[in-house]
Parts: C-alpha cells; structure tokens; sequence
C-alpha cells in the first residue's frame, strides 16, 4: 500500500510543471457597457428637471448607442412635462466636446382623456469649459412645435 501511495505521489509530482500566467494589460480595459443618469434643468420654466437614465454601449471607440427611459417634471416643456422612452446615438469629438442625437417618444392625453403618441427629436451638443464648467446648446424638434435652447451649466 506504501509502495502504491509512493508511486501516485512521484507520478503526480513528476506531471506536475508551471504554467505562465497571462501577463497584465498596462492600462485596463474600458467596458462596452455603460449605465448613465444625466439631469439638466429646463430652461422653459424655474425649478423643472428632465432626468435621463438609461443603458448605453459602446460601439466605436468614441461612440456609444443608447436606450433609456426620461422623467420630464415641467408641464409648460415642449415634451409636457411626461415621462417617457429614448434611444440615440453619442458621439465623443475630443475631450471637451460631445454631440448626441436623441428620439424621444411619449404619451399624451386630449381633453377628452383620449390617448396618442409624440415623438420627438433632439440634437445636443456640450462644450466643457473646464472641470466644472460647460456649455451646451440643443435642437428640439416636435410635429407641432420646435425649441432651441442654449446655456452654462455646471458640473458638481
């Protein structure tokens, strides 16, 4: 029995050899996969967000597809203060600046409660100032009306 544990134990220890490791990357690799939340204050009104959250991937080095869902509390809004979905395109020129294009669909109601959809369409582009500071500027496109809007933001 000594003789048998004896040979399983130089066997195993004569087939054993290392094996090298992968070596590390020298910087880490960046996810395709993003989740993003983003708020701006809507310049229709005082005290009215529009909060964007959603999934993003990223297709290209510098630009990411993206769906996700839109909070909008501002009834006097060209969206009209309702929630809703939103899909687009990001595109990351350099460091300071980006562009994206949003579709954005929603749900209102008539005065008769009767149901329909809006779509809409928007095109935004942010410049940063610095590390706390940016200027952005964004196109918005509805059937039946049309916002530009323009201004400073800061980032915290």
């Amino acid at each position: 029995m000594r003789i048998l544990i004896a040979l399983s134990g130089l066997s195993l220890a004569l087939s054993a050899h290392a094996v090298t490791l992968p070596s590390l990357p020298s910087e880490p690799s960046r996810s395709a996969h993003t989740v993003f939340l983003y708020s701006d204050p809507s310049s229709q009104t005082f005290d009215s967000w529009v909060i964007d959250s959603g999934y993003a991937y990223n297709v290209f080095r510098n630009v990411d597809l993206y769906v996700g869902a839109r909070i909008n509390s501002s009834n006097a809004s060209i969206n009209g203060g309702s929630n809703g979905f939103l899909s687009g395109v990001s595109y990351k020129v350099n460091e300071r600046v980006s562009v994206k294009s949003t579709l954005y669909s929603s749900a209102k109601y008539d005065d008769q409660k009767r149901r329909y959809d809006v779509f809409s369409a928007e095109l935004s582009s942010r410049l940063r100032l610095s590390e706390n500071l940016d200027l952005h500027a964004t196109l918005d496109y509805q059937e039946w009306q049309q916002g530009i809007e323009f201004g400073i933001g800061f980032r915290f």
